[in-house]
Order: C-alpha cells, then structure tokens, then sequence
C-alpha cells in the first residue's frame, strides 16, 4: 500500500513538467477545442493564444521544478513521524497540485490580459 501513495506523488510531481514541455515543444498551433489553455481571454485572437502558451509552458516548467525540488527533499528527509501516515502526504500533495494550478492559470490570464491590453494600444 505505502507504494500507491509514492507513485501519486510522483504523478503528481511529474505530470506539471510533461505538460510545460509538451506546450513549449509542442503548443497548438490554432486556435481549438481540444488542447491548450482554452479561455474566452485566449482565444480571443491568434496572437493571444501563441503568447499564453507560450507563458503557460514556462509557468508550468517553473512550477513543476518547485514540486519536484520539494518531492525529491521530501524522499531524502522521510519523516519518521510520517511513516504510518503517508495519505496525509498525499492529500497535501493534491492541495500543491490544485493551488498550483489555480495560481499558474491565474498568471497565464493576467499576463495574457495585459499583452493583450498592451497590442490594443500600440494598434492605436
């Protein structure tokens, strides 16, 4: 049982990484309904959408690298008072995973307001 809970945590150490590196190799390159980082504010033009992502990947790239610093500290430390207790790691490392994301979409949409703000106003 304790390896479930150190495969979710690499899971969820790992999978911010292959989709940062996925959207910096590989960003959609149109405008659609199946991949990227689909809001009204980014694919409210073609330029929008190739900066989000573009901030996106990096976001997540910088993001990943912080859980995955933490993740590998944690296995080196390994708490012995923790060691009956290994879903309460879990739990909080669903919490990082959930605030990690909401922050990273919150900075992708600011970042992706403002460029937009900016364009419309050198357009001028």
């Amino acid at each position: 049982m304790n390896i479930f809970y150190y495969i979710v945590g690499t899971i969820l150490a790992i999978a911010p990484l292959i989709a940062g590196l996925v959207l910096k190799f590989w960003p959609p390159k149109k405008i659609n309904n199946y991949y990227g980082f689909r809001t009204k504010v980014t694919a409210s033009s073609q330029e929008a959408w190739v900066y989000a992502h573009k901030i996106c990947a990096n976001v997540l790239l910088i993001y990943s690298s912080i859980v995955i610093l933490a993740y590998i500290i944690f296995l080196v430390i390994n708490p012995p008072f923790l060691n009956n207790m290994l879903w309460i790691l879990m739990i909080i490392g669903l919490i990082i995973a959930v605030v990690g994301v909401i922050i990273s979409a919150i900075i992708v949409q600011t970042k992706t307001k403002d460029f937009i703000s900016k364009s419309k106003n050198n357009s001028q």
